[in-house]
């Protein structure tokens, strides 16, 4: 994605904050070379995340997994972020034919309206109305949204790392076998870790390697791949 589409996406970005209110984070991310790098926010305060924030761990298994490839996008799957607020998470794939270059986000911060509508739903006593019809009003039960898992909005790469590994025990002075280093290595690769800017250095630092060490590994992990 060269600058003139950055600054593009950037300016839909900060549109689309307007338009739909302090209630929808807006999040671009651009793609290079199967990095990605949040290039804009709007209303952050939904999630508490900044520029610096890296791409969430369930969007970078979705880059893993290619879901781009035979979606245009998805919508209405759960997000939660450090506050646990209820959230609608809807990503929007920017491709150039089967190439990723970016994507575009949009978290909907439901927790108000979920409360209003349960507090209507217990005063007026529409519990059974409800259940009856099969709704539920917290969610839009489209065929679209076949997305089940739930995005954690992280504010650091470490935040991802200690869901997959536990880091507790990476800070010892004892060191793992080269073994439980590259099984550590397979298992972030398989979730697509190392598809978010400047996570290498990071997961080098934790298992105590060199960062060509683990480039190495990554390498030999893509050639069986």
């Amino acid at each position: 994605m060269n600058n003139v589409q950055k600054k593009y996406f950037i300016g839909l970005t900060h549109f689309l904050g307007n338009v739909l209110g302090p209630k929808y984070e807006v999040v671009f991310h651009s793609i290079d070379k199967n990095k990605a790098s949040m290039e804009a926010i709007a209303n952050s305060h939904v999630s508490g995340r900044t520029l610096s924030s890296p791409l969430s761990s369930f969007a970078s298994s979705m880059l893993q997994e290619k879901v781009y490839l035979d979606k245009d996008f998805i919508f209405n799957y759960k997000a939660v972020a450090d506050s646990d607020k209820m959230i609608r998470g809807s990503t929007f794939f920017i491709k150039n034919g089967d190439k990723l270059e970016g994507i575009l986000c949009i978290n909907h911060d439901t927790s108000e309206l979920v409360e209003t509508m349960s507090k209507l739903i217990s005063l007026e006593n529409l519990g059974s109305f409800v259940n009856v019809l099969g709704i539920d009003p917290a969610l839009n039960n489209s065929e679209e949204s076949e997305i089940t898992s739930k995005e954690k909005l992280e504010h650091s790469i470490e935040e991802i790392l200690s869901e997959y590994i536990d880091l507790m025990s990476l800070d010892t002075d004892k060191n793992l076998t080269l073994r439980q280093k590259e099984y550590s290595i397979k298992v972030l690769f398989d979730k697509g870790i190392f598809n978010i800017k400047g996570a290498i250095p990071i997961v080098a630092k934790f298992l105590k390697m060199s960062v060509p060490s683990v480039y190495r590994h990554l390498k030999l992990i893509k050639n069986k791949e």
